[in-house]
């Protein structure tokens, strides 16, 4: 029962009992050192990808590691669990050859699989946020230390980390507020040794029913998300002048290097490989070894009426939150972009609190406002879930698609009489045009994918992602599997899609730029 009246007990009761602020602090420094090691093995893939690869040839390196991250995050536990469960690929191998002490038991009862599954789901992320700074070094600046007797770790320190140090942090901050915001891969991976911070918030607002209580564990956790920013903030010191931005590439080669980068990438497909063979096998049980190849349970994904229900769902969501924000965010893009000064400055951070924020605190607050105004959840607060998460990824797309543009093309179609709203979509919109589709296809994937706010916001209805995580708990099939690759596909095929048209888009209004600067009469 909710008590509405104002009180400090629910926050003395958190620093009174050793158990709950304990439980934070153990969890910060569980989830930091997880992030940590993400960060620092991706940091070499970063520098290679940034350093190494010709400017002509990095967008094919740099698609191939952030694909994994738009695909199904439960997809991707699912598939690791099929790798290192007790009954997984490399346990069945190790049985094989006679190792000792086999099956090793990495799942379930210890925390060695959640820090091996939040590194692998958050390597992605980690690698952007690295190889965006990295990239505006200029590789000259490593040859001349080289030239000048610098050793490699003299360079190292002295040059790339102080470049890429906002990469870094920024890959450090992203990865501990996923990380903690996530109480659904600790509980399928660690079991009882999976109860971390965030399991404690929800389990206010699930058996105990204590959600005032709860409120305040989500408000602390705010709180302390806050303040990692600042203090992250105060330790970066700025951003390290680097000069003007070079294409340049170091030739030098880096055997090791190479070979890291190439064992990251198959780090990052490893699972996916393993997850179609199952889907393929024609074991009616999901595991090795593999006895044959079918496409039954393909077929048989399609014959299940609550998958096919929660596939409706999932769409109807995404298609009205998506087209929602593609609206919104496209609006709110063209005042932006013609905006200056702090005004401009605060929009845009109020804008983007939402991408700093795990879902898990975005779905609470939205079940306790719900609450407190007297309104049932239902499928419009899975609605509301949705625009607040995929409203800021495609305002932020189409601002960086305007950037820069002129707008003379405007106040010309206003002289021969185009009114504010013709100018609007047929001029401003087409030209965001390659921004917005990109931003609409990426925007859905991640709808369709949304778990955590999608579980705490719904009412009776069920998404694809809680049909899944359902199907994870209580009945493994092969179906699963098959359903699992699908869906792959899809977001691949999304993903790839968004990639070629903006690409495409940018390429043709280059060469029209171009052009339309030689169709300048000269004199």
């Amino acid at each position: 029962m909710i008590v509405h009246t104002w009180t400090l007990e629910n926050y003395t009761k958190f620093f009174s009992h050793y158990a709950y602020w304990h439980t934070l602090l153990q969890s910060s420094l569980f989830v930091g050192i997880a992030s940590a090691l993400t960060v620092g093995l991706t940091f070499p893939f970063a520098y290679f990808v940034a350093t190494k690869v010709r400017p002509e040839r990095r967008l094919v390196w740099i698609v191939l590691a952030v694909l994994p991250f738009w695909t199904s995050y439960l997809i991707r536990v699912f598939a690791w669990m099929n790798l290192l469960g007790e009954a997984g690929a490399i346990n069945h191998l190790l049985i094989d050859v006679g190792a000792p002490g086999a099956p090793f038991g990495l799942f379930g009862d210890n925390k060695d699989g959640i820090v091996i599954t939040f590194v692998y789901l958050m390597f992605p992320l980690s690698f952007l946020t690295s190889y965006i700074t990295i990239e505006r070094m200029n590789p000259a600046m490593l040859e001349a230390a080289a030239d000048l007797g610098g050793k490699p770790w003299q360079a190292l320190v002295r040059i790339t980390l102080p470049v890429a140090r906002m990469g870094l942090i920024a890959g450090f901050i992203f990865c501990f507020i996923s990380m903690m915001g996530d109480y659904v891969t600790p509980q399928l991976i660690g079991g009882t040794e999976g109860f971390l911070y965030s399991t404690l918030i929800t389990n206010q607002f699930g058996s105990s029913i204590q959600w005032g209580f709860g409120a305040a564990l989500a408000l602390i956790f705010a709180v302390a998300v806050f303040v990692l920013l600042l203090v992250m903030k105060a330790a970066s010191g700025g951003t390290q002048e680097v000069g003007e931005y070079t294409r340049a590439y170091s030739e030098r080669r880096a055997p090791f290097l190479r070979l890291y980068s190439v064992f990251f990438l198959c780090f990052l497909y490893m699972p996916i490989v393993v997850l179609v063979l199952l889907a393929f096998n024609s074991s009616s049980s999901i595991g090795f070894p593999i006895r044959g190849i079918t496409t039954h349970w393909f077929a048989g994904v399609f014959e299940d009426p609550l998958l096919i229900e929660s596939l409706e769902t999932s769409l109807v969501v995404a298609v009205t939150a998506v087209g929602t924000s593609v609206v919104l965010g496209t609006l709110a893009a063209i005042q932006l972009s013609r905006s200056r000064g702090r005004w401009r400055s605060l929009n845009l951070g109020i804008l983007t609190i939402p991408l700093f924020l795990p879902p898990l605190l975005l779905g609470l607050a939205i079940i306790i406002g719900l609450n407190a105004i007297g309104i049932e959840r239902g499928l419009w607060t899975i609605l509301l879930g949705h625009v607040l998460l995929t409203l800021p990824i495609v305002t932020l797309m189409v601002v960086i698609r305007l950037e820069g543009l002129d707008r003379n093309q405007e106040l010309a179609a206003a002289d021969l009489g185009a009114r504010p709203l013709q100018a609007l979509l047929r001029v401003s919109v087409p030209q965001a045009a390659p921004g917005i589709i990109a931003a609409a296809l990426i925007a859905f994937a991640v709808s369709m994918d949304e778990f955590i706010l999608t579980y705490l916001v719904t009412g009776t209805n069920a998404t694809l992602p809680l049909y899944i995580f359902g199907a994870l708990r209580f009945s493994l099939s092969p179906s699963i599997a098959a359903l699992s690759v699908l869906l792959l596909g899809f977001s691949f095929v999304l993903v790839i899609c968004g990639l070629i048209v903006a690409t495409t888009g940018s390429r043709r209004n280059r060469r029209n730029a171009g052009v339309a600067v030689t169709a300048v009469p000269m004199g």
